[in-house]
This record gives C-alpha cells, sequence and structure tokens, in this order.
C-alpha cells in the first residue's frame, strides 16, 4: 500500500510533476509511423501537453510545440509545405527544426523572423513506432533500441490503443502475472502446452499449468527489473517447473514472453488519466500470409485507439456468455485487461489497497520508479535506466519448463537479434 503522496508522485505526469519531469528525461513513443504516412499534421498529447507531429516530402517525421508562435493559431491546421508547416492564420512557415522560413504578414526586409524561434523536438523512428525526446537536447539518452528494430516486417504486429486511465494502471496489469489465470483463463488453455498452429494465429494461449499461486522472484537490473514467474506444471510436477520470465524496462514497458514471440508492451501516458499501449509481438519465424503487419484486436474504435466499450455499458460485458462457459463475459484479453483497469477509476487510491504475495513483482515496480524520482527530484541523479548503460537487444522474455530445484537464471537468454 502507498502513501497518499506516493501515489501523486507515481501517477502524475505534468510538466511540473517530479515524475513528469523524469519521464520528459526518457524517449517516448508519440504515434505509429501509419499515422504520419500522408503528411497531414497530426496532434500528438504526451505527458500532458500538446503537440503537433507531421511527416515532411523527404519522409522525415518532425515534431513541434502545437500552437504557432505568432498568435497561438493551433498548427494541426496548417498546411505542410515540403518538410515545413505553414499556419493558416497569417502564413508564417515553421520549418521541422523551429526556425520561422516565412513571415508573409511582415514588411519586406524584416528581420523579424530571425528573432523568432519555436520549439522543436528530436524524433526517432524504428519498427513502426515514431519517438520524441521532450528534454534538454544535451541530456538525451542512446534511443531505445530495442531488439525488435532489428527484426524485418514480416517477424512483427505492431498495434496501439488507447485506456482511459492512468498509466499505472495499465503498467501494472501488464507486470502482474497471477491475474492470467483468473482475468484470461477462457482464453488460455491449461494444458500440457503443445500447441497446434503458430503462435501468431492461435486463438487461445497455451501454458503447461493452471497454477493460480505462482511463485514470484524479482532481481533489479540496469534498466529495470526482470522476474520468474515460477509454476507447478500439469504434467512432471514432482520433476519440473514452469518458468516466465518477464521484464519491466523503466519508464513504462514490459516484455512478455509468448512462446517463440516476444510480446512489447508500451504504457505512455497521454495525460494523467489516459494512457496509449503500444505494442509489438516478434519473433524468430516469419509472421504467416493473411497475419497483417499492423492490427487492432477490436475494431470498435472511436477514431482515437479508444474502442466503444466503457464503463457507461459495462465495457459490453456479456452476462448470458457467462452463463455458458465465459468467465468475463469480455471477449478478447486486452478488452478484458482495459475493463478491468479502468473500473478501477481515472487514477486509483493505492492507499486502500491490500497487497499480498502475488504482488511482488507490483511493488517492485513502484519501488523502483519512486525510488529513481525521489533522487531526481532531489539531487539530480540519472534516471532509472538511464543511469547505468544497457543493450535493449540483451533484455529477452522467456518461458520454459526447468528441473524444480534449477536456478530460474539458468532459462535466460540473449542475442535474439536476427
Amino acid at each position: 500500500m502507498l502513501t497518499r503522496q506516493e501515489n501523486e508522485m507515481l501517477c502524475r505526469v505534468g510538466p511540473d510533476t517530479p515524475m513528469g519531469r523524469m519521464m520528459r528525461r526518457y524517449w517516448v513513443p508519440i504515434a505509429m509511423s501509419t499515422e504520419l504516412a500522408d503528411g497531414t499534421p497530426k496532434r500528438v498529447r504526451v505527458l500532458g501537453e500538446d503537440f503537433v507531429a507531421f511527416r515532411g516530402a523527404d519522409g522525415v517525421a518532425a515534431m513541434l510545440d502545437e500552437l504557432c508562435p505568432h498568435r497561438g493559431a493551433s498548427l494541426v491546421l496548417a498546411r505542410t509545405e515540403g518538410c515545413a508547416l505553414r499556419c493558416l492564420y497569417h502564413g508564417w512557415k515553421i520549418d521541422r527544426a523551429g526556425a520561422i522560413v516565412e513571415m508573409p504578414s511582415e514588411p519586406e526586409g524584416s528581420v523579424f523572423a530571425n528573432k523568432v524561434r519555436h520549439p522543436s523536438y528530436p524524433v526517432y523512428e524504428a519498427a513502426g513506432i515514431v519517438w520524441t525526446y521532450l528534454g534538454a537536447p544535451a541530456t538525451a539518452p542512446p534511443v531505445p533500441d530495442f531488439a525488435y528494430s532489428h527484426y524485418p516486417e514480416s517477424h512483427r504486429i505492431n498495434d496501439k490503443h488507447r485506456v482511459d486511465c492512468n498509466w499505472v494502471q495499465s503498467l501494472e496489469g501488464a507486470i502482474d502475472t497471477a491475474h492470467s489465470n483468473y482475468l484470461h483463463s477462457t482464453d488460455i488453455s491449461f494444458a500440457k502446452g503443445e500447441a497446434e498452429g503458430s503462435r501468431w494465429t492461435l486463438a487461445r494461449t497455451e501454458r503447461p499449468s493452471n497454477d493460480g499461486q505462482p511463485k514470484i522472484l524479482t532481481e533489479d537490473t540496469p534498466y529495470g527489473f526482470r522476474y520468474a514467474a515460477i509454476r507447478r506444471p500439469v504434467v512432471d510436477a514432482e520433476t519440473q517447473r514452469y518458468v516466465r520470465v518477464t521484464h519491466f524496462v523503466a519508464p513504462f514497458t514490459a516484455i512478455i514472453p509468448l512462446g517463440d514471440l516476444q510480446n512489447v508492451q508500451i504504457f505512455v501516458p497521454i495525460d494523467d488519466t489516459h494512457t496509449y499501449m503500444y505494442n509489438v509481438k516478434f519473433g524468430f519465424e516469419e509472421r504467416p500470409p493473411g497475419v497483417a503487419a499492423g492490427r487492432r484486436q477490436d475494431d470498435q474504435v472511436d477514431g482515437d485507439f479508444g474502442t466503444l466499450r466503457r464503463r457507461e455499458n459495462n465495457w459490453l460485458q456479456d452476462r448470458e456468455a457467462m452463463k455458458t462457459g465465459s468467465y468475463t463475459g469480455i471477449e478478447v484479453i486486452r478488452n478484458q485487461d482495459r475493463a478491468v483497469q479502468e473500473s478501477m477509476g481515472p487514477i486509483y487510491d493505492r492507499t486502500k489497497e491490500h497487497l499480498g504475495v502475488s504482488d511482488t513483482a507490483i511493488i517492485r515496480m513502484r519501488r523502483r520508479m519512486l525510488d529513481s524520482v525521489r533522487a531526481f527530484a532531489e539531487n539530480g541523479a540519472l534516471p532509472l535506466g538511464i543511469a547505468e548503460p544497457f543493450d535493449y537487444r540483451d533484455v529477452v522474455a522467456v518461458e520454459g519448463m526447468l528441473p524444480i530445484d534449477a536456478p530460474w537464471q539458468n532459462l535466460l537468454r540473449s542475442g535474439t537479434v536476427v
């Protein structure tokens, strides 16, 4: 259980908050590459602030503050001209570096444009996701070179959706292994784990254990921590253990094993009460034909990666389906996660919770992030995941069987880059 002050420190991400200032020291996803495909300016809200992103005529993405430095009109309405935006209000043209290259409303020969600079931000684009850095340029860390960036598009699936609650609630759902035996029990087959077909296409996840009381062991790392969820298997329970190793990568990423696939989930705060989840699945085998590279698991979207499932309609829960075998009455794992996370309210009051041993990974994430934000706010210490260098490509989630007395670290491997 957190104190009210700790809960506020963990959850609030505006520019004047400790966590918000620390978050601005990381690279942050702002859009899928496909969102900037045709050069139309796109409003980007991240960490409680509004920006505009666009792709120039040369194909390079850029991001600026949303409001024109002249009179504050939105540059989302601007014309895209070459590698710059022209404000509709008075025709000021602003290039992606923030320079004012034309001021047609000013007298000929005026040098006023040389005195104005519009805030712009560096952009990094890889594997279908556009990232930006909102801190001072001199403080930018290396870009997050995840292993999936080194896989061809044929071996990846990217998607994105919005969750209407605080980012911590969503992240905690990703690193909470115990809930899968309950919330997702309709969608997980607790059998021998001998699934037929491809992990890309299986409608039901296969696991060789139905143990709903996993033993959770954590290990701190330069990027955050990793943890093992150790379960009794259905077969050979006297000699074997089923182990899943999940990673928390500061500040908002979980890397989860899915058989031979890696499932990278990035929970980006839009503001204090809304979150975008960027999801990348990738693996050693080529994606089968017919499985789209970018897809949404729920086609009932609202135009901003949201869904028609919301509190007002009880997330379209089907009580009749619950009578005939569905545990939740909510189809698709992602929708189940969204429903319970949003049901907690916009920002859950963690002073009211009662944590058990199954919440070990949740407790560890909170402690690591709170320790980091306090050190950053009080002493200017470099944040978790930046203070010590590490190779993103070596952060690999795994699952498998181990002898009952073997250290869980024996399952770890690295070097998944093809």
